[in-house]
């Protein structure tokens, strides 16, 4: 399955468990078109490195380079990229040179709970929020996420996902297990990601590349950019599980062949990201 972080050995220790009998491969479906999607059994700490971003600025290219430049060497089961288009109108903008609105109600919220007042600029697991310092240059990205990999993981995900190729209809199934005692209340929000998508970007040399290919798109929050809560303040205990469900139709113009699921769990009193997850929708 495509990438999938999935150990033999944790498919044998957790076989006997709830949460990776059969009707979580397929949850939600039951149309002709539907198919089983991805399968990912986490066993490690990953992390959320979002970059809010513009096709009208200049430098995000820069700062895109630097998640393709991650993935690369930690590998999608360990760092998640999100590239929200919001911040700043004259970055994100629409116009007859760059005719794609990236933008979206879900990120524009996101982008106003952060303060992003300039592009780009990114989080590391939302990191040091609400200092002021929270929104960090792509240059220090590497070494925050360097830094929270080496941490043991605070919550683990089971994911398995769906796809009803009639319908459009995405599902996902999360299995949350909480791996440490945490005082605040625990939330998970969910969120849909496209890439491969190919339409006008300002490069840093102020030129328009017709052909640039969008990765990491910010598509949508089923949920809410806030998600919901899943364990009240002193309920996550370091045994603490909880199953949820999401599902959402696809516009027709995304393809769902180029899209992910990303699943984050976070302290709700400081939006700390505890854990993030991604599988591919089909």
């Amino acid at each position: 399955m495509r990438n999938t972080v999935l150990l033999f050995i944790a498919a044998a220790t957790f076989a006997a468990c709830d949460y990776i009998d059969q009707p979580f491969r397929n949850p939600g479906g039951g149309g002709t078109g539907t198919a089983n999607g991805d399968t990912v059994i986490q066993t490690e700490r990953a992390v959320l490195v979002e970059d809010f971003t513009g096709h009208q600025c200049k430098n995000c290219p820069k700062a895109s380079k630097v998640l393709k430049q991650l993935d690369s060497l930690y590998g999608p089961s360990k760092v998640v990229g999100l590239a929200i288009h919001a911040g700043p109108a004259n970055f994100t903008a629409t116009s007859a040179e760059y005719p794609t609105d990236f933008t979206t109600a879900d990120g524009d919220d996101l982008a106003d709970v952060f303060g992003v007042f300039a592009l780009p600029l990114g989080m590391v697991n939302r990191l040091d929020f609400p200092t002021n310092t929270h929104l960090k240059s792509y240059s220090s990205w590497g070494g925050l996420a360097a830094t929270q990999l080496a941490q043991s993981p605070e919550v683990l995900f089971s994911a398995f996902s769906g796809f009803d190729s009639t319908s459009r209809v995405a599902t996902l199934r999360l299995e949350v297990r909480s791996q440490v005692a945490q005082a605040n209340a625990v939330g998970v929000a969910v969120y849909l990601k496209e890439s491969g998508i190919v339409s006008p970007q300002l490069m840093p040399d102020q030129t328009r590349d017709t052909n640039y290919v969008h990765y990491n798109v910010f598509r949508r929050a089923p949920w809410g950019p806030f998600g919901q809560e899943v364990w009240a303040a002193g309920a996550a205990t370091s045994t603490a599980t909880a199953t949820l469900d999401a599902s959402t139709t696809l516009e027709a113009s995304w393809n769902a062949r180029h899209m992910k699921w990303v699943a984050i769990a976070f302290d709700k009193a400081t939006n700390r990201v505890l854990q993030a997850v991604q599988i591919d929708v089909k």
